[in-house]
């Protein structure tokens, strides 16, 4: 015979199986929700970080090449071999004839990648006036003419 007290114990163990992966699940879905946000913000960091040194480095030409042309009628171009991503994502070169979201006032580059939210901002001293315009990330030419400072994509 079959005690009534005893048959309840194979579906206890059943329903102690299913709770335990249901936490279990939700405690792995939380985690890996949680790295993802902190891969992000990486991300973003890696991004800024990588676009201040390009607009550092394209900053240090813009002023050398204004410097190569200082005179009545001088021409300087330099070419900048800039890395065509950052952080796996694109980005575009903004320059600025001024920079109000700089600590400066003068001009300026305004970096800003495309999938990621990442702005980065790189005061220019040059004593040539800095023509606004925009060129994606890449290698770019600067061209100093007529007291004008051009940034151009290079696609050579």
């Amino acid at each position: 015979m079959i005690d009534d007290d005893t048959t309840d114990r194979g579906v206890t163990m059943a329903v102690t199986h299913v709770l335990a992966l249901g936490i279990s699940a939700a405690l792995l879905a939380v985690l890996l929700a949680g790295a993802g946000a902190v891969l992000e913000a990486e991300t973003e960091r890696a991004a800024e970080r990588s676009l201040e040194t390009v607009g550092q480095e394209l900053a240090g030409e813009i002023e050398t090449a204004d410097r190569l042309a200082d005179g009545e009628g001088a021409e300087a171009v330099a070419r900048v071999d800039a890395a065509r991503a950052v952080a796996g994502t694109g980005y575009a070169v903004e320059a600025r004839g001024d920079c109000p979201e700089a600590a400066s006032d003068e001009n300026c580059l305004r970096l800003s990648a495309h999938t990621v939210d990442a702005i980065a901002y790189v005061p220019i001293s040059a004593t040539a006036d800095l023509e606004s315009n925009t060129v994606s990330g890449g290698p770019i030419e600067i061209v100093v003419e007529d007291d004008r400072v051009t940034l151009e994509r290079d696609d050579r």
